[in-house]
């Protein structure tokens, strides 16, 4: 008896280094089918549409599938051959689908129990289906805040928001940022219309302030950042105010007849950058407004011109704000004398 099991093992050592050194004494290897051309057309429509699934299956070692499929949402659809062979050929599947957004991929097995998936891991997005017209993928509103959350009154501050459409088709009507319940218009910063940053600058009064984003997709659709409620800031602080000052005021020229046009000029020049929000000069007791004529409007030459009547008597003073409670009366008390207007 134990002549023959030691005669068996010797035929089975014999037999296994055969098949190393001889390949075709052992089992011929099986190879994965591959998954080629996959896809589903269209990617958009309606409950009414027919999409076509299709997917070119093929065996390097010629074996036919015992199953070709593609799953939509994780059901599982059967495909059928439409051109060539079973071990090299074309499979296809007709479906309807309900509305919504949807996700697929392809699986398939040989006849000798070897798989594929395509693609390998997850799925790939859609179709997109509607009830009666398009499916609309909801655009998407991140990243949305303001900078600084802190700052004054002079303070520039600036709102951003990352808006994102995967339906690229159509840009958006609009993108917008609600400061204190006023709803103000932002611009494309960086990016594309459909996957972009938007921005908004603008100063604040002094005090606590809140916010919130809200866009119109191409399709009509309403997003909001955050989805519920609002966001606070800034904080802000009131600046103290430096009054503007005058200097440097001519008539040009002095004196003249009364056909002369006499201009009167003035230096602004305001420590804050703030534009004047009254320029006047008072001749003779009459306020008239005047222009900047050079420079910038914090820091320029202000001018007004008219005709004058025959006088030795004319006087005036100018009147400047600076719309932050700076007043600046030049020159302090009474006025200054001229031109002296002759016929």
């Amino acid at each position: 008896m134990r002549k023959q099991h030691l005669a068996f093992a010797k035929t089975v050592i014999a037999v296994a280094i055969l098949a190393l050194l001889f390949p075709s004494f052992a089992a011929e290897e099986n190879h994965k089918p591959c998954l080629h051309q996959a896809k589903i057309r269209p990617m958009d429509g309606v409950t009414r549409t027919a999409f076509v699934a299709t997917v070119r299956y093929a065996d390097p070692d010629g074996d036919v599938p015992a199953k070709v499929e593609v799953s939509v949402d994780n059901i599982a659809y059967p495909m059928k051959l439409v051109k060539g062979r079973a071990e090299d050929g074309i499979y296809r599947a007709r479906l309807t689908l309900p509305p919504g957004e949807h996700s697929y991929y392809f699986y398939t097995e040989d006849a000798r129990g070897l798989s594929e998936r395509y693609p390998r891991y997850g799925a790939k997005y859609g179709p997109f289906v509607g009830k009666r017209k398009s499916y609309n993928r909801q655009a998407i509103l991140t990243n949305g805040g303001v900078h600084f959350e802190y700052g004054t009154d002079r303070s520039i501050y600036t709102w951003t928001v990352h808006y994102r459409d995967r339906d690229e088709y159509r840009p958006p009507r609009a993108v917008r940022v609600v400061v204190d319940g006023i709803i103000h218009k932002m611009k494309l910063h960086k990016g594309t219309p459909n996957n972009g940053i938007y921005l908004y600058q603008a100063i604040l009064p002094a005090g606590p302030h809140a916010y919130y984003f809200v866009a119109t997709d191409g399709d009509g659709d309403c997003i909001t950042h955050p989805r519920h409620g609002f966001l606070r800031g800034p904080e802000v602080a009131e600046e103290l105010n430096t009054p503007p000052r005058l200097a440097d005021n001519r008539i040009i020229p002095p004196a003249g007849s009364h056909r002369t046009k006499y201009a009167y000029t003035v230096h602004y020049r305001d420590e804050d950058f703030d534009a004047p929000s009254i320029a006047l000069v008072y001749v003779d007791d009459i306020p008239h407004a005047m222009k900047l004529t050079a420079s910038k409007p914090y820091a320029g030459l202000y001018i007004y011109r008219t005709h004058l009547h025959v006088g030795y008597n004319h006087d005036y003073y100018f009147h400047f704000e600076d719309g932050r409670g700076g007043v600046c009366r030049y020159p302090e008390r009474g006025g200054f004398h001229g031109p002296v207007v002759t016929r």
